[in-house]
């Protein structure tokens, strides 16, 4: 997918947050460098600039230096790199793909691992890198799959709005002229380059997993689908995102009314309910009662006892605690017990 720069400052803003490292993808001067940098005066951090097409190895991953009286070595790194370890910092690794392959592979521990030298970063360092693709580049290197595969990707086209948001505030006199025929003027630009996709790999699932255990319960859904875009390619996103609606959820757990009609697959929203964390004994009640109605209004009641067994397993305490409810609305609940 290809978003606008507002757009795509929003999602790096929340996937940084999660730890995720961002690849922002563009033709030259469409604001790459500009968001980043807007990033982190967003964020209240510093922005570490390294523009890796111009670094050898060792200025970037550290030089090695033998400790005293020891055969072992410690890497020494730049000083202007310390905030990264200490209080934090925004790490842009700018023309990503320009770069030699051994400073790139110098660097590969920072992208997942969170190291540099040996070194962890802190907890509230985040990384952030760009690259220009396509035919236009074609002087740059591909990113190899197991570098594309530690990020996220951001696919960034200013849009009009953006442009006259950007020149207007920049240049609030000759702005003037520019936006009566902003339309005209952006069709003539050079904004073309190749799109890059994200990669589906057990890490990459993970980023998608952690993103939707962190925004599950928002309103806005299409951020939700969109964080998980920029990290699964788009068959894998629509696979794990499919036939599931997270605010249905949210109401069958909180004892709201939720018909079947609401739902676009009952069978799969069940098995999750099935899996849920509840987080205590009344939710995991009424996703029980729910459950109940809905097997047997799509008549298949007998496959009740499988959803009450994984419920019973995965949240023993909670059972425990609310079985004297949920004896009274299934008489058979002893019997079933006694097999469990």
């Amino acid at each position: 997918m290809i978003y606008s720069y507002a757009r795509a400052k929003e999602l790096t803003k929340k996937l940084v947050s999660l730890q995720i490292p961002v690849l922002l993808n563009g033709g030259s001067g469409i604001g790459k460098t500009a968001l980043v940098n807007e990033v982190a005066l967003e964020l209240g951090l510093p922005l570490i600039d390294v523009r890796l097409a111009h670094e050898l190895p060792e200025n970037v991953g550290g030089i090695p230096k033998v400790l005293e009286n020891s055969s072992f070595f410690e890497k020494v790194l730049n000083v202007d790199f310390v905030p990264l370890f200490t209080s934090g910092a925004v790490l842009f690794f700018d023309e990503l793909n320009r770069s030699h392959s051994w400073t790139r592979n110098s660097v590969m521990s920072v992208f997942f691992e969170r190291l540099l030298g040996g070194k962890k970063l802190a907890p509230n360092t985040v990384v952030v890198g760009a690259v220009n693709t396509g035919e236009e580049y074609k002087d740059a290197d591909s990113l190899d799959f197991a570098m594309l595969a530690r990020f996220a990707v951001i696919n960034l086209e200013p849009s009009v709005d953006d442009l006259v948001a950007y020149f207007k505030k920049k240049y609030p006199l000759a702005s003037a002229l520019f936006i009566p025929k902003a339309d005209q003027i952006y069709n003539l630009l050079h904004l073309f380059y190749e799109k890059v996709s994200p990669v589906a790999t057990p890490r990459t699932v993970e980023y998608a997993l952690k993103i939707i255990e962190t925004y599950h319960n928002t309103e806005d859904r299409e951020t939700l689908r969109d964080l998980v875009y920029c990290v699964l390619p788009g068959n894998v996103a629509d696979l794990l995102l499919s036939e599931i609606d997270f605010t249905l959820i949210k109401k069958i757990i909180n004892g709201e009314k939720v018909s079947l009609e609401e739902i676009e697959n009952p069978t799969i929203l069940l098995a999750v309910l099935s899996n849920y964390p509840f987080e205590n004994g009344q939710q995991l009640l009424n996703a029980i009662l729910f459950a109940k109605k809905a097997y047997k209004s799509l008549e298949v009641e007998d496959t009740f006892v499988g959803f009450l067994k994984n419920v019973a397993r995965n949240n023993p305490k909670l059972f425990t605690d609310i079985y004297p409810t949920v004896e009274k609305e299934i008489p058979s609940l002893s019997e079933f017990l006694s097999s469990f």
